[in-house]
């Protein structure tokens, strides 16, 4: 497993790499303003004493040293659809009878439990959740799923 230094030292190359490339495949692009037309220089709007060429300075853009990689935010969304489904389970069997009152409020309350640990986790990692705690958090949402299944 890479330690936080090279992860960062690999991730801050990698964006710098495509932004640079980025930034140079933007200077012939359709649609942009230029001097020339077809391949050839226009000088019907430069005054007599012009001396513009075609290339235009582009900006100059400062890139930190450390810039972190991006994290799906794909399991915080994973871990809440599971919960969603469970819930909907838990509703429909609540409305059929199978499960009585102590049991379904049981399962609510693991419910909400498991959503306050995964969004909790997931605004101390902007936004993400780390491998570790999505496998935690997967464990104890199968968990979940087993119990409805097992009460009803």
């Amino acid at each position: 497993m890479f330690s936080f230094a090279k992860t960062a030292a690999i991730s801050a190359i990698f964006i710098t790499t495509s932004m640079g490339v980025a930034f140079a495949g933007t200077h012939g692009e359709p649609g942009r303003d230029h001097d020339h037309h077809n391949g050839f220089h226009d000088r019907s709007m430069l005054g007599d004493n012009d001396i513009t060429t075609d290339v235009t300075p582009s900006p100059t853009y400062i890139v930190p040293a450390y810039a972190p990689a991006y994290v799906h935010q794909s399991r915080l969304n994973t871990i809440l659809a599971e919960l969603r489904a469970d819930n909907r389970t838990m509703n429909a069997d609540r409305s059929r009878g199978l499960l009585t009152s102590a049991e379904y409020q049981r399962l609510r309350a693991d419910d909400a439990w498991i959503r306050h640990e995964a969004m909790t986790v997931a605004d101390h990692h902007n936004g993400a959740i780390p491998a570790a705690r999505y496998a935690a958090l997967q464990n104890q949402a199968e968990q979940l799923h087993a119990n409805i299944h097992r009460m009803a």
